[in-house]
């Protein structure tokens, strides 16, 4: 009889070789996905953690240490640990550096269809400060933007999301976060409950489902790259997890990105994880398309390969510790 964690991985295209040295604890990547759109690069992995899912929980939703196996990650906080709206406090930490001179002149002069992800009243909003506004009136900006983005998000879900203006046709995160659940056919079969959340969230929420909210700052092309991130899981059955990371806003470089993972038993105190993630972006769209995303899509997969490998180091060294939100830390 075949167990879930073989009957999952099959269902995701890991062969019965794969399958068998993922189980003994090798990382196995699995090529791309069936793009939702001309704009996507996409990876499934399929990896082998020493720990219980108790203990990845925990770090997936609220110790997400991303700087400790992203090496582009230069920082990142916690938005609303209370469960509430949030407060421009949660985004002091947020700073646009490095290359400040450049950053102010592009929130200075943002437009649509420029380096940035803005819409179109927040456009306006940078070109209501003055001209000879300081590097720090700048960044408050900003932070008024994330704080007005997330509760929008948290209060209206995908529809709350505002379109990017770009020169000719504004583009929506929010369609497309949707289209790329809906493109994907294996958390409707095997998770009907939480597909139909990631798609309706903030509405039905189902029983055992958790959250939280978070801000990276990456440095991509040498330029600070924010993103706010929505985390959310919950259990499925008596041996497994199932969970998403939103990146439901990017300041640049990308539109949107989502992943999908499922955390199974494997033993007492081991776990196989499938993930699979979809990154929205504008540099492989158009002509020469599908041979864009053919070498985008092998970029991105060694560097998330490597990032998890990382990332498995980190959730088995927190196996031997006492994990709760007391005795540990963001850094740790």
């Amino acid at each position: 009889m075949s167990s879930l964690i073989d009957e999952v991985l099959k269902e995701a295209g890991f062969s019965d070789a794969a399958i068998a040295e993922v189980k003994t604890g090798k990382l196995h990547y699995g090529g791309s996905l069936d793009a939702a759109s001309d704009k996507e690069l996409s990876v499934k992995l399929a990896f082998h953690v020493e720990g219980k899912i108790d203990n990845i929980k925990l770090v997936f939703l609220h110790l997400p240490a991303k700087k400790k196996y992203d090496p582009t990650v230069g920082a990142l906080g916690m938005i609303a640990t209370d469960g509430g709206d949030g407060s421009l406090e949660d985004f002091a930490g947020i700073k646009l550096s490095p290359n400040e001179v450049t950053m102010d002149k592009l929130y200075s002069n943002a437009a649509p269809g420029s380096d940035l992800n803005l819409s179109k009243d927040e456009i306006d909003a940078f070109k209501k400060l003055d001209k000879k506004a300081t590097h720090e009136e700048i960044e408050n900006c900003l932070r008024q933007v994330l704080l007005n983005r997330f509760r929008a998000y948290k209060k209206n879900g995908l529809a709350g999301i505002k379109p990017y203006a770009r020169s000719k046709k504004e583009f929506s995160a929010g369609e497309e976060l949707k289209n790329q659940i809906l493109h994907g056919p294996i958390l409707k079969k095997r998770s009907p409950v939480f597909h139909k959340y990631a798609l309706d969230y903030p509405n039905n929420k189902p029983e055992g489902a958790e959250e939280s909210f978070f801000w990276v700052n990456s440095i991509i092309d040498d330029k600070p790259t924010i993103a706010l991130v929505h985390r959310v899981g919950m259990p499925h059955g008596n041996d497994g997890y199932v969970y998403m990371e939103r990146h439901f806003y990017i300041s640049r470089s990308h539109n949107c990105l989502q992943g999908i993972g499922a955390a199974m038993v494997h033993g007492e105190e081991e776990t196989v994880v499938l993930y699979a993630t979809r990154t929205s972006t504008d540099q492989v769209s158009g002509f020469g398309s599908a041979a864009k995303r053919t070498i985008g899509n092998k970029v991105m997969g060694g560097r998330m390969a490597d990032n998890f490998e990382r990332a498995r180091k980190v959730l088995a060294a927190s196996k031997s510790k006492d994990l709760s939100l007391r005795n540990l830390s963001l850094d740790d």
